[in-house]
């Protein structure tokens, strides 16, 4: 008989309850892309997955179509794995490089307990064939209006915030570099 001493490596490191009805709801709090909390107090990692033509590849869940992502699990080494594997789960993509796009602080756990969520934006390197089975009933690609407008999350501001920041990083990493010519 086999036993294991610790967690499956699958297991959410940190699992959140549905249910705060007690303390009300959490506060999130944005820091911004460049703060750097320890990864143990990292609980998800999200993208806004772009495709080449500009429109968002997005997981569609049980709740409704959302960027694709997820709790950092046992196995993971870093926010951005948990961000890569997600997005493979729910969306079936391999992504190019991440960037950081926003660092939301949650209280969820209680004020003396702050706990990490990590937003970033990548290009979708390659779509891999849907097969059932995955987290999401399929992933759904709209342009980020269309994606705002169909969003039915309990936070439609912070999602709009999410989407621009990732947006406006995306166009900043793609301009030439100072002192670069434009072609003629």
């Amino acid at each position: 008989m086999t036993t294991t001493d610790g967690p499956a490596a699958d297991e959410d490191r940190r699992p959140t309850s549905r249910s705060r009805s007690s303390r009300g709801p959490s506060r999130l709090t944005c820091l911004g892309p460049t703060a750097q909390p320890a990864f143990d107090a990292v609980t998800s990692a999200s993208v806004v997955a772009v495709a080449d033509d500009g429109r968002l590849v997005l997981a569609d869940l049980a709740r409704g179509l959302d960027l694709p992502g997820g709790h950092v699990q046992w196995r993971d080494t870093s926010p951005e794995e948990t961000a890569r594997r997600e997005t493979l789960e729910e969306i079936r993509a391999e992504l190019g490089s991440l960037t950081p796009v926003e660092v939301i602080e949650s209280d969820h756990f209680g004020p003396d307990d702050l706990t990490y969520m990590i937003i970033y934006v990548a290009r979708i390197r390659r779509l891999l064939p849907w097969a059932d089975g995955h987290e999401s009933a399929g992933r759904v690609i709209l342009s980020p209006t269309e994606f705002l407008a169909a969003y039915r999350g309990t936070r439609p501001g912070l999602m709009r915030h999410l989407v621009s920041s990732a947006l406006t990083a995306l166009t900043a990493g793609q301009r030439a570099p100072e002192g670069a010519s434009e072609p003629g």
